[in-house]
């Protein structure tokens, strides 16, 4: 049976008519809350083989955000959930799939690697507009010897995945978004 565990659903969300496109569906809702942060995702989908973990740990202020996991969905089942999800509105921004190896961390790990991903694909994103804006002004301008330095190295940089560190990643937007404002100023 497919399963969805909602973790910190906010007020504002509209969980009856989430529960209607669930019920729809056939696939089950597990609500777990806070105090469920230290229980492993196994345990928390009723999976056997795990049980209650005793270990409580503060919660931490930065996984305070809502949480969709989905648990024996297919790929085609799992998009078109997800595309059911936006048409009415309900989509969650923080989601993952239930994987062989995610079901034996915790909540917390689970939350903790979600977040770090979700940071790393904004920011990915963000740097690409960039990116996309120093293309524009070569094309516009010619290109600037500085700027193409620093997309230079980043090029090298973001080539050997194994090198990625989030820190870095977000010094060079830094460095990029300095170096892209200089030279749409020097052209006003």
């Amino acid at each position: 049976m497919t399963k969805v565990l909602l973790y910190n659903i906010k007020k504002d969300y509209d969980i009856e008519k989430f529960k209607d496109l669930t019920d729809s569906k056939d696939i089950e809702i597990i609500r777990v809350k806070k105090d469920d942060i230290d229980q492993n995702i196994g345990y928390l989908l009723g999976f056997d083989g795990y049980e209650k973990n005793d270990k409580d740990l503060e919660f931490d202020a930065s996984l305070d955000f809502p949480f969709i996991l989905f648990a024996g969905f297919d790929r085609d089942q799992l998009f078109q959930f997800l595309d059911l999800m936006r048409e009415n509105d309900l989509t969650i921004q923080h989601k993952a799939g239930e994987t062989e190896n995610n079901v034996k961390w915790t909540l917390r790990e689970l939350l903790t690697e979600n977040d770090k991903e979700a940071k790393t694909m904004g920011l990915i994103h963000s740097i690409n507009g960039l990116l996309d804006r120093a293309g524009e002004l070569k094309k516009k301008h010619g290109e600037d010897p500085k700027l193409k330095e620093l997309v230079d190295e980043m090029q090298a940089y973001f080539d050997d995945s194994s090198l990625f560190e989030l820190e870095v990643a977000q010094q060079y937007y830094l460095k990029l978004a300095n170096e892209v404002a200089r030279v749409e100023e020097s052209y006003k």
